[in-house]
């Protein structure tokens, strides 16, 4: 069963339906944010940046 959406946590379709984010970060975000599991801003915003500032091999 899917996990209840906390107050000021979303779920990955609307990360993808915000404005906040470009369109580059919106393609980032569907690859590392799980399908029914509610995320703050700060934490996609910390997850993008954390994928962002990797280091390629």
């Amino acid at each position: 069963m899917a996990e209840q959406a906390a107050v000021g946590s979303y779920r990955k379709e609307q990360f993808m339906q915000s404005t906040k984010f470009t369109q580059l970060e919106k393609d980032v975000l569907s690859g590392l944010l799980e399908e029914d599991k509610p995320y703050t801003i700060e934490q996609a915003t910390s997850l993008l940046h954390q994928f962002m500032n990797k280091e390629a091999n």
